[in-house]
């Protein structure tokens, strides 16, 4: 496991974190499986977090005016064209918007430790990923989008409860992808990873990696 680009410890406890993940996680590769499977946390670095993503709404809705999109358009890095790509996540540098983010090569899994399941891979790497807890938690709200806690929520309330101290997540929310622009920004930025790790493309994340907290390997 490999920790990159440290940064100055933040004082103020991490209170609300957005999930979103990019690959995934299961093993039948010959099918259609990814090699590689990234989990992100997005979360803001200031104690008015309800008035940042305010902020961050407005200059997305914007950005979307620019593009001639609809209002209620949904950023997707595997859906979006290159030169909004590009824009999107110039646009966040400008907001106290920090990640946290884990990639596994899961053919690389070799030790028998770790020939996860899906399922227990998918627990492990959030696992690790809450574990690093700097800065620290203190009851915080996971907000993970609809659509994959359909898939997770099992798992997810399996590592709080096998592995995670209720004073550090508080609890678990899920919102639709579409109307929560936080979760969209981790979407975005997981899938900059998952470019970099599957296509040894890394020209997106050199853009957002200046907001990188930590970038997990195992």
């Amino acid at each position: 496991m490999s920790n990159k680009c440290p940064r100055k410890v933040m004082t103020n406890n991490i209170k609300k974190l957005w999930l979103d993940e990019s690959g995934d996680s299961g093993f039948k590769f010959a099918l259609g499986s990814s090699q590689n499977f990234v989990i992100t946390l997005v979360y803001l670095e200031s104690d008015n977090f309800a008035e940042e993503v305010v902020k961050i709404r407005n200059k997305i809705d914007q950005l979307k005016e620019k593009f001639s999109l609809t209002i209620d358009y949904e950023f997707k890095f595997s859906r979006c064209k290159d030169t909004l790509k590009r824009e999107f996540l110039k646009e966040i540098l400008k907001f106290p918007i920090r990640y946290k983010a884990i990639v596994v090569n899961k053919k690389q899994l070799e030790a028998p430790a770790l020939r996860y399941k899906s399922r227990e891979l998918y627990c492990e790497m959030i696992r690790r990923l809450l574990y690093d807890n700097n800065p620290p938690l203190e009851k915080a709200t996971l907000v993970i989008d609809e659509a994959a806690a359909k898939i997770h929520q099992k798992e997810f309330k399996g590592v709080l409860k096998k592995y995670l101290s209720r004073k550090m997540i508080g609890k678990i929310i899920q919102m639709r992808s579409r109307s929560e622009i936080m979760i969209q920004i981790a979407d975005m930025v997981s899938g900059t990873i998952f470019r970099k790790y599957e296509r040894g493309n890394d020209e997106f994340w050199q853009i957002v990696r200046k907001k990188e907290k930590i970038l997990m390997e195992f």
